[in-house]
């Protein structure tokens, strides 16, 4: 279900609050892509930076090495990212775009609106680390769980170049190693295409065994997503201190989720 607020239940909110840095809803625009970045530093750095008034710089998400996740921008608003400036000029093209510093740049991405900064309809996340380094597994697996709750959030369908992109799609002048070489695109694009199969196959192994599954609630897709094996048991309600909780056996774990609070489910 997606979160009217924008903002992600199982990331770390740090809200920042010097309005400079990011700007209130997307000046009628719709998020079409997910640029992703590489920090330069480690995740310590990132929530002082973004809330620093004289950087007017920040970003939806970082993810951290770790498999931590901040937020600091509600995916409803605008953080600043990505940006570009257009310049009109005579020609076919109508204009160029110049990234921050005034430079002239040649941005591969296919979805820029000519006039339209690209942080309006962009979500970018930026990762713990420096462009050389390998990314640590928790670091992708994060990242992978993040990219499915935006595209839950926002209906995207990822393809590399489209939906899916790198902060040097936009400039190839200043940021022609953001995220990296070693960002794992390709995984990722497999990871996220895979999910009609494995939930097909998880229907198919439930059906199997003769137990129901609603492979849309949010104990099934929490499953599918961790992997968690095929259902042994219907989903079934408890309590707990008078609140109310809704669990299911997995083969590999019981998954649970107070009622109401779709968005953080646990494993035992």
């Amino acid at each position: 279900m997606p979160a009217s607020d924008g903002w992600c239940p199982f990331a770390t909110a740090r809200p920042i609050t010097d309005s400079g840095n990011f700007e209130t809803g997307r000046s009628g625009q719709q998020a079409k892509a997910v640029v992703l970045h590489i920090g330069e530093g480690p995740l310590s750095a990132f929530f002082p930076t973004f809330n620093n008034p004289a950087r007017k710089a920040s970003a939806h998400f970082t993810v951290g090495k770790q498999g931590e996740i901040e937020q600091y921008v509600s995916i409803n608003d605008t953080a600043y990212a990505n940006g570009l400036r257009w310049e009109s000029a005579a020609g076919a093209a109508g204009g160029i775009w110049r990234n921050p510093r005034g430079v002239q740049v040649t941005p591969a991405w296919k979805g820029l609106i000519n006039g339209v900064n690209p942080n309006y309809y962009t979500i970018s996340i930026e990762h713990e680390g420096f462009f050389g380094e390998p990314w640590t597994e928790p670091m992708y697996l994060a990242n992978l769980k993040l990219l499915q709750w935006i595209r839950d959030q926002t209906g995207l369908t990822y393809a590399r170049g489209d939906a899916l992109i790198g902060h040097n799609d936009f400039d190839n002048v200043d940021r022609p190693n953001c995220p990296g070489p070693n960002a794992p695109f390709d995984r990722m694009i497999v990871d996220l295409s895979g999910g009609d199969a494995r939930r097909a196959a998880l229907i198919a192994g439930a059906n199997k065994i003769g137990v129901p599954l609603n492979d849309q609630s949010a104990l099934a897709k929490f499953a599918l997503q961790n992997r968690l094996g095929v259902p042994l048991t219907d989903e079934f309600q408890f309590n707990v201190n008078d609140a109310a909780y809704l669990g299911q056996v997995w083969s590999q774990a019981v998954v649970y989720v107070k009622v109401g609070d779709w968005g953080n489910v646990w494993r035992t």
